[in-house]
């Protein structure tokens, strides 16, 4: 267990979660690997294996250009905050170009995916890499869980009066908050990517 500095930033927070998804994904693979080679040929079990595989990393690549996209440690969040400085209509015009940029990557790595699985096993390819994006859910879930939880800390913080609780206390929920509304996309982006490619497959 790594243990986190008091002023931890938040790319030291987020970094604590990539650690529990990139372990999952490690998991993942390994156990996809033994059931495919066990189950099936093995020709038609590396295909099968290969799908798994391209749904996971497709969905671990949408969950971290949505925490680029999001965090205030990068840049796209930090020019809608610096467009601020000349009114209210830039920041809504800038977030507007930052949100359409935003989907990009994951369309395309959906795209890629569904081509991908495809070409090797056809619509059964595709079903099985949203099952390699989902395979990692329980994680993503409980990190978009955490967002509210993070929310309602800095909510209290607020309510509590200003003699009784330190700024740094509210620093800290406030850094927590930020987390969790980067958390809260993520498990978003891996739902609709998961999402297109079981629609599509059905």
């Amino acid at each position: 267990k790594r243990p986190l500095d008091n002023n931890a930033d938040l790319e030291t927070l987020l970094w604590t979660i990539r650690y529990g998804i990139f372990l999952a994904g490690f998991f993942v693979t390994i156990v996809s690997l033994i059931l495919t080679q066990v189950m099936f040929e093995s020709n038609e079990g590396w295909k099968r294996f290969g799908c798994i595989i391209v749904g996971l990393v497709s969905g671990i690549l949408i969950g971290l250009f949505t925490e680029y996209c999001t965090s205030y440690s990068y840049r796209p969040t930090a020019s809608i905050r610096e467009s601020a400085v000349t009114g209210g209509a830039t920041v809504i015009i800038r977030g507007l170009g930052v949100g359409m940029l935003s989907v990009i990557v994951p369309t395309l790595a959906v795209g890629v995916a569904i081509l991908a699985c495809n070409a090797l096993i056809g619509n059964y390819g595709i079903a099985l890499a949203a099952v390699g994006m989902l395979s990692t859910l329980s994680i993503t879930l409980a990190t978009d869980a955490y967002g509210p939880v993070a929310d309602n800390a800095g909510g209290i913080a607020e309510m509590v009066p200003d003699s009784e609780l330190s700024e740094e206390t509210r620093d800290r929920t406030d850094a927590l908050d930020a987390l969790g509304n980067t958390t809260a996309a993520t498990g978003k982006g891996f739902a609709i990517g998961s999402a297109a490619l079981v629609s599509l497959a059905l």
